[in-house]
């Protein structure tokens, strides 16, 4: 008897561990289903372009209580080698997916979904529908760049900047939750989306590739009854001179390009340059590291302030590889390299170069800053002293500063603004998030960064390809800087891929090629490895 019940014991306990250790019990191996009333897409509806050889939906809602259907709603083009297709004989077709057509090494279950984020200045997007595409068919043209090469393409709208933050990435996760949500009708590979865009779009893909699931979107997610019980993490992060990092911003543009501006009055100028001195503060307690985990710290300088320190040298050596590449890849032919170097050092020798190697440093990055990247805005470029904005408005079209490090400024300086700063931030909104927390939900470095309360809460994108004009006037340059420093120094991410491309502005910059191409190129190497 005592020997049965030894057996029993055994067989309980090793029962037990099996489920406690995610073992094969029936249980275990169950995961959490979508919670949703939203119907899936129509599979006797698609519509067919035989010029681009892909099906297509629009229209498609995306969430059960919609803000704005104008916005939230999605459309989904897939190649027409992953579908069986019977027509309708009314302009429609009724189809399946395909389970053996292959496009480009994918078929219908391993294709990458690619998903633009055409939200400049992070502004709203109107959903497409089939009228818009009657009249403008140079969109069927420019998505068949994607399907043509075997990726599924999905086109979201969004509402934006007058609806405030962070609507506009709480609308493209409902639509990433939705892809999932119908992965059973839609082909392609719900597991590898990978998201793109330039300026604001390029912004509010990094968001996305740094927030996968936040709990901080769940009020906001629920409120537009968004799928739940599904992931909004994405795969890769596709990103051209993102508008991004605005809880730094303003500093970061003082530091670098602050020297470049026209003096001003007295206030002004002591604006400028104490949110330089508070970007060194906050460079030195970021944390940031270079590739072999050295910190990356600002030191004080006899000339400039905090231009100096192990930070400021790897920021100087980012120019210096963006300048060397370009004159590695330029083909000079009416001038030589040379005459190139001597075109920029017309009124300062700030560029030493040699022939030998052709190769050049620069004397610093001020000097850099002054030739190439002269200021563009007033002071607080990101967050005006008089002018405010709508992103963070705490209701629609409302306006409000943002910035805790102006604001923290302006008290210390006793500034006739201050209170008006401090009252804005203070606000908060219908789930009860002040200004200073939906800055937060729109800072990838909050999620990325361990010194940052967000770290540790989010899935974050295994891959990430970042470009940059190195001109632009739009960012300070330590903005992509700063996102690939996080980035790389990430244990969840697998890849980083940024360059910042020299004589290049606020645009699609690369090195050589079309952009389109490369990122594409660039989606085939992560999933074919």
């Amino acid at each position: 008897m005592k020997r049965v019940i030894a057996l029993v014991l055994i067989v309980v306990m090793v029962m037990l561990f099996s489920v406690g250790c995610g073992g094969t019990t029936e249980e275990s191996e169950k995961k959490p289903q979508p919670v949703t009333n939203l119907s899936k897409p129509d599979l006797t509806k698609w519509h067919y372009n035989k010029e681009f050889d892909l099906y297509y939906q629009t229209g498609i809602g995306y969430c059960e209580k919609p803000a704005d259907e104008q916005y939230e709603k999605l459309a989904v083009f897939v190649p027409g080698a992953y579908m069986d297709a019977s027509d309708n004989g009314d302009g429609t077709y009724t189809c399946k997916v395909s389970e053996s057509a292959e496009l480009n090494g994918y078929s219908a279950a391993t294709a990458p979904i690619m998903m633009p984020v055409e939200t400049p200045g992070y502004a709203s997007a109107k959903a497409l529908n089939d009228e818009i595409l009657m009249t403008h068919q140079g969109i069927l043209e420019q998505l068949s760049d994607y399907t043509s090469q075997g990726f599924v393409f999905v086109l979201s709208g969004c509402r934006g900047t007058n609806e405030g933050a962070p609507t506009g990435v709480t609308d493209l996760k409902a639509a990433i939750r939705y892809i999932r949500y119908a992965d059973d009708v839609i082909a392609g590979d719900a597991e590898s989306i990978f998201v793109y865009g330039m300026s604001g779009g390029g912004a509010q893909a990094t968001i996305l590739g740094a927030s996968g699931d936040s709990e901080l979107y769940t009020p906001y997610l629920e409120a537009i009854g968004a799928v739940q019980g599904v992931s909004d993490a994405v795969q890769g992060v596709m990103a051209w001179c993102p508008v991004t990092n605005l809880d730094t911003a303003n500093a970061e543009y003082e530091w670098m390009m602050g020297c470049t501006r026209p003096k001003r009055t007295d206030e002004l100028n002591a604006i400028s340059d104490k949110l330089a001195h508070a970007y060194a503060d906050y460079v030195n307690s970021a944390g940031f590291t270079d590739e072999n985990g050295k910190p990356l710290t600002l030191t004080e300088s006899e000339e400039g302030i905090y231009q100096a320190g192990s930070y400021y040298d790897h920021v100087k050596g980012v120019i210096e590889t963006s300048l060397n590449h370009y004159l590695t890849d330029t083909k000079f032919t009416n001038i030589t390299a040379q005459d190139y170097i001597n075109s920029l050092n017309t009124d300062k020798n700030w560029v030493i170069y040699d022939k030998t190697t052709n190769t050049a440093t620069i004397t610093s990055v001020a000097d850099f800053a002054k030739h190439c990247k002269t200021a563009s805005e007033l002071p607080v470029a990101f967050d005006g002293l008089w002018g405010k904005n709508t992103l963070f408005g705490s209701s629609e079209g409302e306006l409000s500063h943002f910035d805790r490090i102006l604001a923290d400024v302006l008290t210390e300086m006793n500034s006739e603004y201050a209170a008006d700063f401090a009252a804005d931030l203070a606000k908060a909104n219908f789930v009860g998030h002040t200004v200073e927390t939906r800055v937060n939900l729109y800072s990838p470095l909050f999620y990325l960064m361990k010194s940052r309360e967000g770290y540790g809460t989010s899935n974050i994108a295994k891959y990430w390809r970042i470009r940059s004009g190195i001109e632009q006037k739009t960012n300070s340059l330590t903005t992509e800087i700063n996102l690939t420093l996080a980035l790389k120094s990430c244990d969840k991410v697998d890849n980083v891929d940024f360059e910042t491309v020299w004589a290049q502005d606020h645009t699609e910059a690369e090195r050589s090629g079309n952009s389109t191409e490369n990122y594409i190129s660039w989606v085939n190497t992560c999933t074919k490895g």
